[in-house]
């Protein structure tokens, strides 16, 4: 049983990153990676493989040790994605072993950190190339996970999972059929009545809740990597006219609470 991890930090949209790729179809700008905007694409101008996505962080060197991928179609095209980092360019050590894209919707991957580094390559690829169609990512994440300091409330329901659906019925009542838009998820993210230590809170999820999740932008969230049924990755934000809430437990701040209203920011097709 593994703690919920957040996936929010992304090198691509760090200050003074420039993404470039080794190939774009017209009308899909490699700035829709980081947009946050799942349905603008970036669209590979080819059907030969390999595919390199390059991230020059400038000045600067990061860390990473997951990668995501949003509404992409190389589960289907049957992609694989790997990742390598260097001091220099283009970088080629890999650093993440070729993996198989298990999913178009919400594609989860972590890693061990190699170190930090100024130049990376997200490099998408098929085992028996060229690719059917030419490959596309609605959002592409490459950064350091958050890792949440407690499991969730008893509360919460761990498959997270809903159908977004209009049904009618006939004036005798009879079922006529049901309009399916997709899967949505919708709840509320908490550690229960214990909270969680202050620590937790100055170290990362201040941080993510003043610098992310209140601008309303949205990020990956998988309950339980280590559980085949809940390690299911999902996009999610922060509803308009809610809040998170940091609650003192017992009259002191060293442990607060934590309540995280959410909802889905890419519903998935039924």
């Amino acid at each position: 049983m593994a703690k919920p991890v957040f996936g929010y930090r992304t090198m691509l949209r760090s200050t003074g990153a420039v993404v470039t790729a080794s190939g774009t179809e017209s009308g899909f700008a490699v700035a829709s990676l980081h947009d946050f905007k799942t349905f603008s694409l970036w669209k590979f101008n080819a059907v030969t493989s390999p595919a390199n996505i390059d991230v020059d962080l400038g000045a600067n060197t990061e860390d990473a040790d997951y990668v995501a991928l949003v509404n992409s179609n190389l589960k289907t095209l049957g992609g694989n994605v790997r990742i390598f980092a260097d001091a220099f360019t283009p970088p080629t050590t890999p650093r993440v072993a070729l993996t198989a894209v298990a999913t178009d919707n919400v594609f989860y991957l972590p890693f061990a950190a190699p170190g930090v580094f100024r130049y990376w390559r997200i490099q998408i690829s098929h085992s028996a190339p060229p690719f059917a169609a030419q490959p596309f990512i609605g959002q592409l994440q490459l950064g350091l996970k958050t890792e949440l300091p407690h499991h969730l409330a008893p509360s919460f329901d761990p498959f997270f999972d809903d159908i977004e659906a209009q049904s009618s019925r006939s004036e005798g009542g009879h079922y006529l059929g049901a309009l399916l838009r997709g899967h949505i998820h919708v709840g509320n993210i908490s550690f229960g009545q214990a909270g969680a230590p202050r620590a937790a809170f100055t170290s990362d999820l201040n941080a993510f809740l003043d610098n992310h999740a209140l601008l309303r932008r949205p990020w990956v969230f998988v309950l339980d990597t280590a559980d085949a049924d809940f390690d299911t990755a999902r996009y999610i934000k922060v509803p308009d006219g809610e809040s998170p809430s940091r609650q003192a437990v017992g009259g002191s701040w060293q442990q607060l609470t934590f309540e995280l209203p959410v909802e889905t920011a890419f519903m998935e097709p039924i």
